[in-house]
């Protein structure tokens, strides 16, 4: 009778089986499994792509990835990491490639952004997943935030802020102000230059913006952006673009919206790898105000 050898499974037939194993298994464990690999990989890409200096190359792949995390979010609607990623994709996505040609589809993209970021927020505090949260039941759950939630709180105020300023006459964008405010706020109490001095540029844009009687004030908004310039100017060129299409246009400065918007084409000084591509874009843009200058003035 012949003898039967024993061999040692093959490294490769062993993670081939559990592979099978885990597709033949329609359970929540696959998903979960799924989910724990699949989550680096899109943070990984997530960080290609913003240092990424092609914009043409970055949105084709953001788009896609885009898409992947919404596949898992359906999964894990309450992942929190999967939820900061999908706020701060769709505010990107739309702030830096749909705006301002395509409102429309940048509105919605926002919108997005902003369900995601309830749906976060709700974590803490759940009045922020009602629809119908007034702004008497939105501001107390502000005080249920932890330091932890920074970057949720940061990218749902700007996703928030990029539907006020697209529909500026609607009664939701009415509503949506002093939440995006009241985020913003709170995310600049915690900390004022965080995301490269974010708070400071957000709150120059507001009040450079906003008509004297509803509160602007220009002379404020300068305040604001020159200590964001004094920071991070010199890294991030899409508060110095702000600085000029939104202060300087109001000022009626055209020499100083021509500096800026020449500073930006130039290129940043000491880039950091996470803001090649938003730096690309400003650049793209500056050179396309700088070509309406003209116009603008």
């Amino acid at each position: 009778m012949p003898r039967i050898v024993k061999r040692a499974p093959s490294p490769v037939g062993t993670v081939l089986g559990m592979g099978l194993t885990l597709l033949l298994c329609g359970c929540g464990i696959r998903a979960g499994l799924t989910i724990w690999a699949t989550q680096p990989v899109i943070e990984g890409a997530m960080a290609s792509l913003l240092s990424e200096t092609d914009p043409d190359l970055a949105r084709e792949g953001l788009e896609s990835q885009l898409k992947l995390l919404e596949g898992l979010l359906n999964v894990r609607p309450d992942d929190l990491r999967l939820l900061e990623l999908a706020v701060r994709g769709f505010t990107g996505y739309a702030m830096m490639f749909l705006e301002p040609e395509d409102t429309l589809r940048a509105r919605m993209m926002y919108r997005r952004a902003v369900d995601y970021g309830m749906r976060a927020l709700s974590r803490r505090d759940a009045r922020f997943a009602r629809d119908d949260l007034t702004w008497a039941e939105f501001e107390p759950g502000i005080r249920h935030l932890k330091s932890r939630d920074i970057a949720i709180v940061y990218w749902t105020a700007n996703a928030l802020a990029g539907l006020v300023n697209l529909g500026r006459t609607s009664p939701q964008a009415l509503a949506d102000a002093p939440r995006a405010v009241a985020l913003m706020q709170w995310v600049y109490e915690k900390d004022c230059h965080y995301y490269f001095s974010g708070p400071l540029w957000f709150f120059g844009t507001y009040y450079a913006t906003l008509p004297p009687l509803a509160g602007g004030n220009l002379e404020l908004a300068r305040s604001y952006f020159t200590r964001a310039i004094e920071a991070h100017g010199d890294r991030f060129l899409w508060g110095k673009l702000l600085f000029a299409q939104y202060y300087a246009v109001q000022a009626l400065d055209r020499a100083l919206f021509t500096e800026l918007l020449g500073e930006i084409a130039t290129g940043a000084t000491d880039e950091p790898p996470e803001l090649r591509l938003i730096n690309r874009v400003a650049a793209r843009r500056a050179i396309e105000l700088l070509s309406k200058t003209d116009e603008i003035f």
